[in-house]
C-alpha cells in the first residue's frame, strides 16, 4: 500500500502512496510539459514491480474500504510523514475527499501532496479543503502550460516545474522543481524564489533529501503579493 523512504524522500521517516501516472483519467490536470517530464512514468518503465504495486493502488482507492484500511496500514506500521502520491494524482473529488477523511483522522500523522488537479474546479475545491486541514501540506504544481491560478488559498503553496534554462516561474512560489537535464549546473534560486535542494546541483556531504530538508512538508507560510499583482506563496 504505502512504501516507506526512496531516493528522494529519504530513508524511512516519510512513506509514500503511489497511482499509475501519465494517463489523463488518472492524472487530472496533466499538461504536455509534466507528462514529457514525469520521473514516476519513466519509473513505471522501468520498475516493473512498482507499475504493479501502483495498479494495486489504484484499485484499492476505489473500494469502500479504503480510508479504513489506509488508517489501519498508517497505525500499524507507526508512520509520520506521508508524501501522498509519489505517482499519480487525485483523480476525482471523491477520491480527494476520501483523503481528507483520512487527513482528519490522522491528526499525528503529517501528510503532503502536489497536485495540478487544481485545474478541475471540482477536484479544486476538495484540495483546498484537504490544505486547510492543519496536518496536511497542499501543493499546487504549476509550469508555463498552467500558469498561475487566479487565487491561491491562504494554506496552499506553489511549486514551479523547471523545463528549460529561461523556463522561469511568473511570480514568487515556494519551491522550483528542476528537470534532470537541467541540474547540471548548480541554481540555488530563480529570481526569489528556492530550487529544491535535491535539484539544485550542488554538491554535498550527503545527498538532500525530504526527510532532512522539511520544506515541503513544514507547516504553510502566508500568500504575499507579487510585483504584478498575482497572488503567490512565501516559502518558510
Amino acid at each position: 500500500m504505502l512504501t516507506s523512504g526512496n531516493k528522494k524522500l529519504g530513508s524511512d521517516l516519510i512513506w509514500g502512496f503511489g497511482l499509475p501516472s501519465g494517463r489523463a483519467s488518472i492524472c487530472a490536470g496533466m499538461t504536455a510539459t509534466c507528462r514529457k517530464h514525469c520521473y514516476a512514468v519513466r519509473t513505471e518503465q522501468y520498475r516493473t514491480t512498482a507499475k504493479v504495486h501502483y495498479e494495486k493502488n489504484l484499485k484499492l482507492t476505489r473500494t469502500k474500504g479504503f480510508v479504513r484500511r489506509l488508517r489501519a496500514f498508517l497505525i500499524a506500521h507507526h508512520v509520520r510523514v506521508v508524501r501522498i502520491h509519489t505517482g499519480g494524482e487525485f483523480y476525482s473529488a471523491r477520491y480527494a475527499r476520501k483523503w481528507r477523511r483520512i487527513v482528519r483522522r490522522s491528526p499525528r500523522v503529517r501528510f503532503f501532496a502536489y497536485s495540478r488537479a487544481w485545474r478541475v474546479p471540482a477536484i479544486r475545491a476538495e484540495l483546498e479543503a484537504l490544505a486547510r486541514e492543519p496536518n496536511c501540506q497542499v501543493w499546487f504544481s504549476v509550469d508555463r502550460d498552467t500558469g498561475f491560478p487566479d487565487d491561491v488559498p491562504e494554506a496552499v503553496r506553489l511549486a514551479w516545474l523547471m523545463a528549460e534554462a529561461d523556463d522561469v516561474p511568473l511570480g514568487k512560489v515556494g519551491l522550483i522543481f528542476r528537470v534532470q537535464a537541467l541540474r547540471r549546473r548548480p541554481l540555488a534560486t530563480v529570481g526569489d524564489s528556492p530550487v529544491c535542494p535535491a535539484e539544485d546541483g550542488f554538491a554535498r556531504p550527503l545527498p538532500a533529501t525530504c526527510d532532512t530538508c522539511r520544506t515541503c512538508w513544514r507547516p504553510p507560510a502566508p500568500n504575499i503579493r507579487t510585483e504584478s499583482g498575482a497572488l503567490a506563496t512565501s516559502p518558510s
